[in-house]
């Protein structure tokens, strides 16, 4: 809801222009990778008063509350204060989430929880597009106070956590780790933050492009559900299909499927054009996405820093995506979807930039 669903929220209930729109979840992606950037200093600091386990708890009783704000107060500021402290929280839970579910893990253990636990979130991803769709014409600001429901939900499976992640036994993590992985890493972490910066730039003007096609706005947030329906298949297939691990080539498949799909999107002028951009996009950002997660985890021993790093790349995309889509309408004199090229054009400078570093890599790493 707060990375995909939020856009439509403020342009149906708030009005919210494209700037607009660019500018809150710009807001929200420099508060993610401040809080990411920080989530293992802040775990370290308050585990002597309490464990890793009870500030999930913490976190999540922060997050129903302010999703309850809807509910008494009806201004456009609770959507920004829930855009901004729903970004915290989230960036310092994420990490915590990703070491509890790693450590102790090695090799096909670890792949297969991460295979798991990806196909799991994606799939809730994809389903809160299709659950806020009966909301969206006349009581969009619910979907937030649903979602504070579900942080309850959330909050009754800590029972069946332990305390804090388990511990991971170093020697046995290093024979599961080819030393090719370093710089495998290094690629995905290349890759990890760019899928970000198309996604910052696209899920806010997505309820533009979709009006722009006539699609009502019932069945808007289902259609922008293909591309991450797209990205469960994808993740899916890496789980159970073991060959790419090792392998570059995956890493190119990303980056240009990425390139194609963001080009279809915002180029389409029909539904079928669309949806296959939003379905190359999707497979894009589900390799980029999986192969950034396994190897940081894999290289970093599951380890707090290693995911609060893969957070913060993930915050830095969301950070400098919207600024990208505002230097285009500064471009262009116009909304972004009206006059794409600017838009195209600045997106495409930073795959080549993100595609001479990736070079570069593989070629010291051969």
């Amino acid at each position: 809801m707060l990375w995909n669903g939020l856009p439509f929220i403020a342009k149906q209930q708030y009005d919210f222009s494209e700037a607009k729109n660019l500018l809150l979840y710009l807001l929200i992606g420099v508060i993610y990778i401040s809080a990411a950037s920080s989530a293992s200093k802040l775990t370290k600091a308050v585990e002597r008063y309490c464990l890793p386990r009870t500030v999930l708890a913490f976190l999540l009783l922060i997050q129903t509350t302010v999703c309850m704000t809807p509910l008494v107060f009806t201004g456009e500021w609770t959507l920004w204060l829930a855009g901004g402290i729903l970004g915290i929280c989230s960036a310092w839970m994420w990490p915590i989430v990703e070491s509890f579910l790693v450590a102790g893990r090695h090799g096909k253990e670890m792949r297969r929880a991460i295979g798991w636990w990806n196909i799991v979130w994606m799939i809730s991803v994809a389903g809160t597009m299709f659950a806020m769709a009966p909301l969206m014409k006349s009581h969009a600001s619910m979907v937030i106070v649903g979602l504070g429901a579900l942080f309850c939900v959330a909050a009754m499976v800590l029972v069946t956590f332990p305390k804090q992640p388990a511990d991971h036994d170093v020697e046995a993590s290093s024979k599961e780790v080819p030393e090719s992985y370093t710089q495998l890493l290094l690629g995905a972490r290349i890759l990890l933050p760019l899928s970000y910066i198309i996604n910052g730039m696209l899920a806010p003007l997505l309820p533009y492009v979709l009006t722009n096609l006539a699609i009502e706005p019932f069945w808007q947030t289902p259609a922008v559900a293909t591309w991450m329906v797209a990205r469960v298949g994808m993740t899916g297939l890496m789980w159970k299909v073991e060959g790419w691990h090792n392998r570059w080539s995956v890493l190119w498949l990303a980056i240009i499927a990425m390139a194609v799909g963001f080009v279809c999107i915002f180029a389409s002028g029909g539904l079928i054009t669309l949806f296959a951009g939003l379905v190359i996009f999707g497979s894009g950002m589900g390799i980029a996405y999986y192969a950034a997660l396994y190897y940081a985890m894999a290289v970093g021993r599951a380890e707090f820093d290693a995911a609060g790093t893969h957070e913060a790349l993930i915050g830095a995309g969301y950070s400098v995506g919207p600024a990208a889509g505002l230097l285009a309408i500064s471009f262009s004199h116009s909304d972004a979807t009206a006059n794409p090229t600017p838009m195209i054009v600045i997106v495409f400078s930073i795959i080549i930039a993100a595609g001479c570093a990736l070079w570069l890599i593989w070629r010291k790493a051969r």
